[in-house]
């Protein structure tokens, strides 16, 4: 029991070094600078035109241009003629695209935070199967943990921590859940009615 209990604690003082060294290097910047670094952000969007900004929210988004329009709303043509200088932005759209590139900025270019935050059709299956990409130091941390258990059982003690075994198992259910019902639930394609001609409310011909 004694050594059950030292496994335990070897493992557990790893994890917790391992997330509160990011807590703290997370933390180490005052609100002050992250006030600073959001009008910089906002300062850079300002500056650049709105083609600029959905030419680097387009490569942000990896070919998932059907998110990117659906946090803009609008659809993907517009995009594509905006982006090619086919046309230009409105003025009320145009403030649209740097309040949203001016998130995507903040946020370390991460697409993924972005969409889930402001996608609605982001769901919780989403969550699951990009957690890696949201928190990745809670979920490598968390599986180290659980790895190290192993570890320590077999080579440092030669006795088991039963849920140990279960975790790995678990996850991947989960994970085989989330992606059947991102088959299941995924938004349809969207309807792109603005193919041959321009949408009037958030673009204009040059």
């Amino acid at each position: 029991m004694k050594k059950q209990f030292l496994s335990y604690i070897s493992a557990s003082i790893v994890l917790l070094v391992f997330l509160l060294f990011h807590s703290c290097s997370s933390c180490s910047s005052s609100e002050e600078n992250e006030s600073d670094k959001r009008t910089e952000y906002a300062k850079i969007a300002e500056n650049r035109t709105a083609q600029d900004l959905l030419d680097d929210l387009f490569i942000g988004c990896d070919g998932d241009v059907e998110s990117l329009a659906r946090i803009l709303g609008v659809t993907p043509s517009t995009i594509d003629r905006i982006r090619k200088g086919k046309s230009e932005a409105t003025a009320k759209f145009e403030e649209k695209i740097r309040q949203v590139t001016g998130y995507y900025y903040q946020n370390d270019q991460s697409f993924i935070k972005l969409r889930s935050v402001i996608d609605e059709e982001w769901g919780w299956y989403d969550s699951v199967l990009k957690c890696y990409k949201l928190h990745p130091y809670w979920f490598w941390g968390i599986n180290i943990f659980f790895v190290l258990c192993l570890l320590i059982d077999y080579d440092l003690f030669g006795f088991e921590v039963p849920f140990s075994y279960y975790f790995i198992p678990i996850e991947l259910l989960i994970g085989l859940i989330a992606w059947l019902c991102s088959l299941f639930f995924s938004p349809n394609n969207m309807e792109d009615k603005y193919i041959d001609t321009i949408n009037p409310v958030v673009e204009q011909l040059l």
